[in-house]
């Protein structure tokens, strides 16, 4: 009888204690933390605390699970590197908190978002990268503070993609490729389109993806042709960087990739139904 009542107590401080993710009920969530040195998951494995309860990521994929309390809105990730602390919307339901981005070092990133067809500054933008969260205010103008950098392993830094979103305009990608000068990273400007545009200049883009060239090498100077029914209606040509970047309107397109000493190649992109979609294909020229 004994050790039935102290196994009860037992259970009940386990229960109460809310650590390991699952204890203590509450609302949950799920994320994934990042090296910024790696591109993968930290190891050794980090530990996320979001008010009282704590996880640890998996080994390899660097993924957590954990239940809080209702309106829980930040997250504080323990690891080898530095402290970082992570801030988002109120949870109120089951939700996935994305990646968050920790390393050795941090930087500040500072911008402007624009509307693609006027110039004139957007506000209310919400601009997202690494985890990091900030909204443009009446200048179009943002920072994004306590970003994680490793100064020694830029590559996987400038391949972290960036979110902007506000209702009315199409969702855009961006990519971090400048320099930190004293801390702070400043972007040019980024574009936006409003949805009700029917002819937007080419950013932000809705269609895009990353030409690679079999056994390796630049694949610079890649002409990449978008065809509507078998009529070219956009032309792209890739940068050092392997992207190329389309805007559309919902559509069947056929995306054909040329490149001299290379078979050309032509992929087919149906299901596109919305203009908030971005699609993303990644293609490989043969020799």
């Amino acid at each position: 009888m004994i050790r039935i009542i102290l196994g009860l107590i037992i259970l009940a401080m386990i229960a109460g204690c809310g650590g390991g993710g699952f204890g203590g009920g509450g609302i949950q969530v799920t994320g994934r933390v990042l090296s910024v040195s790696t591109g993968s998951a930290p190891n050794p494995q980090a530990t996320v605390q979001i008010g009282t309860n704590t996880a640890q990521t998996g080994a390899g994929d660097g993924l957590f699970i954990m239940n809080v309390a209702s309106g829980s809105s930040t997250a504080i990730v323990l690891s080898a590197f530095p402290t970082f602390t992570f801030n988002f919307p109120p949870v109120v339901a089951p939700t996935d908190l994305g990646d968050f981005w920790i390393g050795p070092a941090s930087v500040n990133i500072v911008g402007q978002v624009i509307d693609a067809a006027d110039s004139l500054p957007v506000s209310g933008v919400l601009v997202r990268f690494a985890g990091k969260r900030a909204t443009t205010n009446a200048n179009g103008e943002f920072t994004l503070e306590g970003v994680a950098y490793d100064p020694n392993n830029s590559f996987v830094f400038s391949g972290i993609a960036g979110r902007l979103d506000k209702s009315g305009y199409v969702p855009a990608e961006f990519f971090v490729n400048q320099d930190p000068i004293a801390g702070v990273i400043t972007l040019p400007p980024l574009l936006i389109a409003k949805i009700s545009d029917p002819n937007p200049p080419p950013p932000p883009f809705n269609l895009w993806g990353i030409v690679s060239l079999q056994g390796g090498g630049s694949s610079a100077g890649t002409i990449v042709t978008l065809l509507q029914s078998g009529t070219p209606i956009r032309q792209f040509t890739v940068g050092n960087d392997g992207r190329y970047l389309f805007w559309a309107s919902p559509n069947d397109y056929t995306i054909r990739f040329e490149l001299n000493g290379f078979q050309t190649l032509e992929i087919q992109i149906t299901g596109f139904t919305q203009p908030n979609q971005v699609i993303r294909n990644d293609v490989t020229l043969v020799p």
